[in-house]
C-alpha cells in the first residue's frame, strides 16, 4: 500500500490501490505485521486501522470522507536529497555537480558535517586501495614467481571499505572481503566491531542506525545504511552487485565497492548542486559546513550540471593535491603520498582513522578476528611495491590516451627487423603497461571517460561496461530527480518549498479487485501514466488509464497546474457475471428478434386480410 513514507504500491488482495495515508502509530509508515518479529499494538489499531476499515473498506469502498479527514501528501510534499556517487576506479560525481576521477591509496573523509544545535555530527570515511593486476598468473607460484609477487598493484585505486557514524550512533563498517574469501559472503558488515549477518533478518536496527541488505544476489552485495537522526542514507554495492554465478570466467567477485550518498535539504545543500548565496544562509541560519570527497570545494561555485567528464578531469593537478591535503587522513596510504602536517587546509576535518581506531565502548571487541578485516588492507602487497619504480603514480587523461595509442600501434602495426634489445623492450612494455586488446577498448567505450579509464588500467571489459552503464544511469536518474522537483528559496525563509510536478492522488474510488499495473511504476508525476486492471477473475470497466499532465493558462503563462485527465470511474466486474450478462443478452436478443419477426409476420397477415 502506498504511504507518504514508502513509495511502493503492494498488490495483496487485502490492499487495493489508494493514494495512501500515514500510519502515525508506526514510525516506518507500513503495517507492523508485515515486518519480521513485530506485533501491532492497540495504538495502531485505534488511530490507523479502525478509521481505515470502518470509514473506507467496510463502507463499500466509499472513501471520500476518510481521505478528506486524513489526506495524503501523494508526493506533493516530497523534497529530494542531494545525491552523489563514487564508483569504479575512483570516479566521483559529487553532490554539487563536480565530476572527476581521483586516485590515491589511503583513507579519506568521504563526508563530514560538524554538529550544530539542530543537526548531529556526521562522519563518513572510505578506504581506497590499489587494485591488483589481474594478469598475474597464480599458477606460476613456486616455479617462476615468489609468494610476494602474487599481488602486484596497478595505478588504479578502488574503494574497499566505508565507515560511518553520527552523534550517539553505533559505528558501522562495510568492507569487502579479501581475495579467495568472497564465495559465500562478498562483504563484511561490522556494527560496533561485531560482525553481523543478514541471512534471515534482512532489516536490522541498531543504535541510531538502520541497515538493510538486498540479498537477491547471493553474498549480500547490496547494502543500505541509514543514519536515522541525521537522515543520511548510503547505498553500498560490491562489484556493481553482479551475479557472479552467471559469469563462468569468474570464481568470485572483483572486490570493489561503489557508493551512492544522499544528503537531505536540512543541511543547506540543494539537489541541483547550486551554491548561490550559501555562505549567507549558512551564517544566517547556523547551517553546518558540508565537506568531504562528496563535496570537495564547499567554498567555490558549483560545477555545471550538464557538463560531462573529460580527459582533463582525470587526476588533474588543479584539484588533486588540494583533495589530498584537505581530506586524506594522516598516516594512511603510501609513505610518500602525504608529507604535509595538519594545518589550515584540514583543520576542520577529523584526523583519526575510523578503520584502525575504535570508540571506547567498542575497544573490548578489538580482540575478535574480524577486527583485522576492517583495519588491514584487502589487497595486501609486499613492501617493495610501495617504493622505487613500483610506487603509485596517478594516471592522467593524457597518460591513458597515450597508453591506448601506443599499445594499439604495437597491436596493429607490429614492428619487424628490430634489434634484440628493442624487441625485448617492446615486449616488456606491452606486458607491463598494455591491456589485452587496446583497439577493442576504443571501440567499446567511445568517448565515455570512466569506461576508458577502468578498461585500460583494470583490464576488464565487464567492469568497464558496468561502470559505463552505472555512470549513464546515475546521470539520468539525478537529472530526473532534479527536474521532477524544483526547489524555491524565499528571500525571508530558508524553508525549501518543493514545486513538484505532481498531480497528487487520482480522485476516483478504489473498488474491490482493482489494482495498479505495473505495481511499482511511478504514478504521480508529470508524464506518468497510471493504469488500472483487475484480478484475473474480473474484467476492468470504465476509463482505466490516466495520464498526469500540465494545464497552462496561456493568457497567464506563469499560472499552471498539474492534473489527471478526465475519465469515467474504473470498476471491476466478475468474469462469471460478465459471461452471464453476455448469455442473457444473446438469449434476450434472440428472443427479441423472434418476437419482432413474429410481430411483423402477424402484422403483414392482418394487413393482407384487411385488404382482401
Amino acid at each position: 500500500m502506498q504511504t507518504p513514507y514508502q513509495p511502493v504500491i503492494k498488490t495483496q488482495k487485502e490492499y487495493f490501490y489508494n493514494p495512501g495515508y500515514p500510519l502515525r502509530a508506526y514510525e516506518f509508515g507500513t503495517a507492523p505485521y508485515m515486518g519480521q518479529f513485530e506485533v501491532p499494538g492497540l495504538s495502531v489499531f485505534h488511530h490507523d486501522y479502525m478509521p481505515y476499515f470502518y470509514c473506507c473498506k467496510f463502507a463499500d469502498f466509499r472513501c471520500q470522507l476518510f481521505y478528506w479527514r486524513r489526506p495524503s501528501s501523494a508526493c506533493q510534499e516530497y523534497q529530494p536529497p542531494a545525491t552523489g556517487q563514487a564508483s569504479g576506479a575512483g570516479t566521483f560525481y559529487t553532490i554539487d555537480n563536480d565530476k572527476f576521477i581521483f586516485n590515491e591509496p589511503g583513507v579519506f573523509n568521504f563526508l563530514y558535517i560538524p554538529q550544530t544545535i539542530r543537526t548531529p555530527e556526521v562522519r563518513i570515511q572510505i578506504r581506497m586501495e590499489r587494485y591488483p593486476n589481474r594478469k598475474v598468473d597464480f599458477g606460476l607460484l613456486g616455479r617462476y614467481i615468489p609468494q610476494s609477487d602474487l599481488v602486484q598493484p596497478t595505478n588504479a585505486t578502488v574503494i574497499t571499505g566505508i565507515a560511518l557514524e553520527a552523534t550517539g550512533t553505533d559505528r558501522v563498517h562495510v568492507v569487502t572481503r579479501k581475495d579467495t574469501r568472497r564465495f559465500r559472503y562478498r562483504t563484511d558488515i561490522l556494527v560496533g566491531n561485531i560482525l553481523r549477518y543478514f541471512d534471515t533478518i534482512r532489516l536490522q536496527r541498531f543504535r541510531g542506525v538502520l541497515i538493510y541488505v538486498n540479498n537477491v544476489i547471493r553474498g549480500q552485495p547490496e547494502i543500505y545504511v541509514v543514519l536515522e537522526e541525521a537522515q543520511i542514507g548510503v547505498k553500498i554495492r560490491e562489484s556493481y552487485a553482479l551475479d557472479i554465478d552467471r559469469l563462468s570466467m569468474y570464481q568470485e567477485s572483483m572486490g570493489m565497492l561503489d557508493i551512492q550518498l544522499s544528503v537531505p535539504p536540512q543541511y543547506g545543500v540543494r539537489p541541483d548542486g547550486d551554491k548561490t548565496r550559501e555562505q549567507q544562509y549558512r551564517l544566517l541560519y547556523n547551517l553546518p559546513r558540508v565537506s568531504g570527497l562528496m563535496r570537495p570545494f564547499p567554498e567555490q561555485t558549483s560545477g555545471a550540471l550538464n557538463l560531462g567528464l573529460t580527459l582533463n578531469d582525470v587526476n588533474s593537478a588543479s584539484y588533486r593535491q588540494q583533495i589530498i591535503n584537505n581530506f586524506q587522513v594522516l598516516g594512511s596510504g603510501e609513505s610518500t603520498a602525504q608529507i604535509n602536517t595538519a594545518g589550515v587546509l584540514n583543520q576542520e576535518m577529523p584526523s583519526d582513522n575510523m578503520f584502525t581506531t575504535s570508540t571506547e565502548e567498542d575497544k573490548q571487541f578489538d580482540v575478535f578476528p574480524e577486527a583485522n578485516s576492517r583495519a588491514n588492507p584487502v589487497f595486501k602487497t609486499a613492501p617493495i611495491y610501495e617504493t622505487g619504480p613500483f610506487r603509485f603514480v596517478p594516471q592522467t587523461g593524457a597518460d591513458i590516451l597515450q597508453i591506448l595509442n601506443t599499445c594499439r600501434d604495437l597491436q596493429n602495426n607490429q614492428p619487424t627487423n628490430l634489434q634484440p634489445y628493442q624487441a625485448i623492450t617492446s615486449l616488456q612494455y606491452g606486458i607491463q603497461h598494455c591491456p589485452d586488446d587496446p583497439a577493442q577498448i576504443l571501440n567499446d567505450c567511445g568517448d565515455n571517460i570512466p569506461c576508458l579509464f577502468d578498461y585500460t588500467l583494470m583490464n576488464s571489459k565487464i567492469l568497464a561496461q558496468e561502470e559505463e552503464d552505472e555512470w549513464n544511469t546515475f546521470l539520468v536518474e539525478r537529472t530526473d530527480a532534479i527536474r521532477q522537483c524544483r526547489l524555491i528559496i524565499n528571500e525571508l525563509h530558508l524553508n525549501k518549498v518543493c514545486s513538484d510536478n505532481s498531480c497528487g492522488a487520482i480522485n476516483i474510488e478504489y473498488p474491490e479487485y482493482m489494482m495498479k499495473t505495473p505495481a511499482l511504476a511511478s504514478g504521480y508525476l508529470q508524464g506518468d501514466v497510471a493504469r488500472f486492471d483487475c484480478y484475473q477473475s474480473h474484467w476492468i470497466k470504465g476509463d482505466h488509464e490516466y495520464k498526469c499532465g500540465i494545464v497552462v493558462d496561456y493568457n497567464r503563462p506563469n499560472s499552471y497546474r498539474y492534473e489527471w485527465n478526465k475519465g469515467e470511474q474504473p470498476w471491476c466486474r466478475s468474469r462469471v457475471k460478465e459471461n452471464y450478462f453476455k448469455w442473457i443478452a444473446i438469449v434476450f436478443g434472440f428472443v427479441g428478434c423472434l418476437i419482432v419477426r413474429n410481430f411483423f409476420e402477424r402484422f403483414n397477415e392482418y394487413r393482407e386480410e384487411k385488404l382482401s
